[in-house]
């Protein structure tokens, strides 16, 4: 089971807010589709027994930092609600490795470019950079590190006329929205 994979993927979302939002304490959600999850925590989803295990395990799992995680599904999605002390947890004793600050901060800057977000990534990086120019009406590029120890997202950039929006997904995500 994948428990820690996906703990970490809800700490990272929360983090994320937190620095782009401010800490507010505060339930938030997080939605995931269906079938990037089940590939994200190595279940095949075809069993509802198997999914509800998964899920009442998962709230075990991360009930000491986390709290009591409320999980519904609703269509092909599943929704992740975390109480205001799980948010407060990840507040106070999480600590962001600075990346994901200086990423939001350069794409955030009017008039950003490309070589700005690349340098972000250049000062975290030991290894290479992976930089797709894509063709998609959604994004203009797909930015993320070869070495995803560090950082296990994929970035996708698009430039408007004075400013820049990014999501990021994981390879699972992205496959199965059709990034």
């Amino acid at each position: 089971m994948q428990y820690a994979f996906l703990e970490q993927m809800l700490i990272n979302s929360i983090k994320e807010v937190q620095i782009k939002l401010g800490y507010e304490k505060e339930a938030i959600r997080f939605y995931y589709p269906e079938k990037a999850l089940f590939k994200i925590v190595k279940i095949s989803g075809e069993s509802k027994e198997e999914i509800k295990e998964f899920m009442e395990g998962f709230k075990e799992y991360t009930k000491d930092k986390l709290g009591r995680l409320k999980i519904t599904r609703n269509q092909e999605r599943f929704c992740f609600e975390i109480p205001a002390e799980g948010v407060e947890y990840v507040y106070k004793n999480v600590e962001d490795n600075g990346f994901l600050r200086e990423f939001i901060q350069a794409v955030e800057k009017p008039h950003a470019t490309l070589d700005d977000i690349l340098s972000v990534f250049g000062r975290f990086s030991d290894g290479r950079i992976i930089c797709e120019k894509t063709n998609q009406e959604e994004c203009d590029y797909i930015i993320f590190f070869e070495d995803a120890s560090f950082d296990y997202y994929r970035y996708y950039l698009k430039f408007h006329e004075n400013h820049v929006t990014y999501h990021r997904f994981l390879l699972e995500e992205a496959v199965e929205m059709g990034l």
